[in-house]
Parts: C-alpha cells; sequence; structure tokens
C-alpha cells in the first residue's frame, strides 16, 4: 500500500502491466488531445511524465489518455502519478490508491498539513488570507519537489479548454493584460516543463468521460472553497451566457489565445506594452535614465552591427533599449515580471515558499 514516500512499482518501465484495468477513452477526446499534443510539442520518445492526479474528473480522465497513448504510439515514455493529500476532513483522497494500485503505476502519495501551516504562513505569522491560492501554491510546489526527486522531466496537469478561457478572461478584466495558462512551458527554474494536454478539451468531454467509465471521482468539499462565490465560477458562467448567444464561442476564443499558449507570450507582450507605454513618458524621465546609464553600452543586436552607447543613443533607440532590457528580465521561461518575494510585493499577504522543499513557488507561476 503506498504511503509518503513510498511507490508502487510497476512490472515493466515504459509498457502496461498484463492486468491492468483499460479503460478507453472517447474517441473525440483522444482526437483534440493528439491535436494539442501535435501542435505544442508535448510528448516525445525517452520523456518521464509525472500526473498530478487530485481525484477530479479532468485529472483521471487524463491519466487513461496517458495509458491509451502508452497502449498506442511508437515511442516509449514512462508515466507516473502524483497526489497531493492535504489533510483535511472534507478531502480524502486515499481512495484513489488501491485504483492507481490497479493500474501497476508507480505512485507517490504525498501527506501534506497544508492547512495547518496556513495557520501561521500569513502576514505578521497569521492565517493566510486566501486558503485557497496557499493550497494551490504548496500543493504545485511539492509537485515540482516530487519531480525532481524521481527523474520526471515534464509535470502534467488537467486544465482544459474552459479553464484556459476563464483565465483569460479574468486576466482582461482584472489585470488588464492578455493572458493564459501555457499549453506547453518550462518553470523559472528550468529543469522541469509543464504540459496541459486538455488544452483543446472543453469540460463537458471529461464530465461525460468519468460518468460513463465509472471513474472513482473524489469529491472536494473543503469549506473554504465554498464560503463565497468564486470569480472563477462567476467566470464560467459568463462564459455559459455568451455560449448560449454565439454557439461557436469556445471554438473562436481558443483562437484567439493560441499565441497566448506559447512559452514566450508573456515577455513579448510585456515588452510591447512596455515600449508603447515608455514612448508617452515625460522627457525629463528618459533624460534621468540617460543619466543612470550613460557609462553603459547597447548589447550587440543581430540585424546590427557595433555597439552604441546610451548618451549617444537618440530618443527612439533609448525607448526600444529600454524595453528590451525590460523584456529580458521578464522573460523567465514566459513568466510574470520577476519581484521580490516580500509581504509588501505579495497583495495576498502570504509566504510562497514551500517548507522543506526545493526552493520557492511564486504566486504568479500558477498563472502559467
Amino acid at each position: 500500500k503506498c504511503d509518503t514516500e513510498e511507490n508502487c512499482q510497476r512490472n515493466d518501465i515504459g509498457s502496461i502491466p498484463k492486468n491492468a484495468r483499460h479503460v478507453k477513452p472517447p474517441a473525440k477526446l483522444m482526437r483534440q488531445v493528439t491535436q494539442a499534443m501535435i501542435q505544442w510539442d508535448m510528448l516525445e520518445d525517452g520523456d518521464r511524465l509525472l500526473l498530478g492526479l487530485s481525484g477530479g474528473k479532468d485529472s483521471l480522465s487524463l491519466l487513461h489518455v496517458l495509458l491509451e497513448f502508452q497502449r498506442k504510439l511508437p515511442i516509449r515514455f514512462e508515466i507516473e502519478v502524483c497526489t497531493i493529500d492535504p489533510m483535511t476532513p472534507s478531502f480524502d483522497p486515499s481512495p484513489l490508491i488501491p485504483y492507481v494500485e490497479s493500474l501497476g503505476l508507480k505512485y507517490h502519495y504525498i501527506r501534506d498539513d497544508i492547512v495547518e501551516r496556513a495557520a501561521s504562513a500569513g502576514k505578521d505569522g497569521k492565517l493566510v488570507s486566501s486558503l485557497c491560492a496557499y493550497c494551490a501554491r504548496m500543493k504545485r510546489g511539492n509537485l515540482y519537489t516530487c519531480a525532481r526527486n524521481n527523474n520526471c522531466n515534464k509535470l502534467v496537469l488537467a486544465q482544459h479548454l474552459d479553464d484556459l478561457a476563464e483565465s483569460f478572461m479574468m486576466s482582461v478584466m482584472h489585470n488588464g493584460f492578455l493572458r493564459t495558462m501555457k499549453a506547453n512551458y518550462k518553470i523559472n527554474a528550468g529543469d522541469l516543463s509543464v504540459i496541459r494536454p486538455f488544452a483543446y478539451c472543453r469540460e463537458a468531454l471529461m464530465t461525460e468521460f468519468a460518468r460513463s467509465a465509472n471513474l472513482p471521482i473524489i469529491n472536494e468539499n473543503c469549506p473554504a472553497c465554498f464560503e463565497e462565490p468564486k470569480e472563477r465560477a462567476r467566470m464560467k458562467k459568463l462564459l455559459s451566457k455568451e455560449e448560449r448567444l454565439y454557439p461557436n464561442f469556445y471554438d473562436n476564443i481558443k483562437r484567439a489565445m493560441l499565441p497566448l499558449m506559447h512559452d514566450d507570450a508573456t515577455a513579448i507582450l510585456r515588452s510591447y506594452t512596455e515600449e508603447a507605454v515608455s514612448k508617452s513618458r515625460k522627457e525629463k524621465r528618459v533624460k534621468n535614465k540617460v543619466v543612470e546609464a550613460k557609462s553603459e553600452e547597447i548589447p550587440p543586436d543581430d540585424s546590427k552591427k557595433g555597439t552604441t552607447s546610451l548618451a549617444e543613443a537618440s530618443e527612439e533607440e533609448l525607448v526600444r533599449e529600454l524595453a528590451r532590457r525590460r523584456a529580458s528580465r521578464h522573460k523567465l521561461a514566459g513568466a510574470m515580471a520577476p519581484r521580490t518575494l516580500g509581504m509588501e510585493d505579495d497583495p495576498t499577504g502570504q509566504v510562497c515558499s514551500l517548507n522543506g522543499g526545493n526552493g520557492t513557488i511564486p504566486c504568479r507561476e500558477l498563472m502559467e
């Protein structure tokens, strides 16, 4: 039986045990996942995948989709599974242990008392302002650590097209920025990739598959998640209303989000924004920048030869260089601008760190 730091071993690496339960996903679901995997280069020969399994309909569906690919594709790749148990009375994913055992997969079941630590992880050692956000970061940190400890090069998450659309609208409405979850990107540390094979799949597909296949869904009834209406739930209702008016709404929003799913999209868009905004700043600010950096030189550009002193640069060249430098600082595997993880920089007042883990998990990284 799996427990913390214990694993359910497979019979043969990269192969399906003969006694494993075969649940065949619907053809439409497999077709859309195949399209996403091809377009975003998600799967390669020799990959070691770690699937984050919460026990919900989406992650359980993705588990069987990956197993189906393992059966049919000519390439060989390994699948490991990780479940984070936050040790709350209202959410018990332990029934997943015998189920994953029956599939013959290597299983990592990690118990982490996240709720207890949240009581003192907020500002001035108080309770965090958002338990959901804190729990999500801690779970992601545990998944990163588990992947590293087991030499997995890709973390597989089960967010779907509905999730991407909701994130896109929330970013536009609340942050004033075009952004959504990435289909395939490297995390800031550079040692792991995160892939989302369901990026093109509607949530209803997984709901129907999980129901028809009688998958052992674990219902999460955490009181913190249902005390008040969440913004994502409100956005889901808003998009559903638009879809009733425009039946092709999600096809169109998927097409609109395609550039934003790219690893470099955030950094590129931020550089364009900075360049445009910089042009409207007062000339005095531009001159101050020249004085501060007059001894520096513009690094050589691929399209130009030689270097130019910032003190000698025209205003147009200066604005372009400032935008380029800002973009290079922002470009951490497509992540948002790096910021110090001090309390003054975290509007939630929460500590974005994983106790006992290998590094910190910034709040911004969950949006990728």
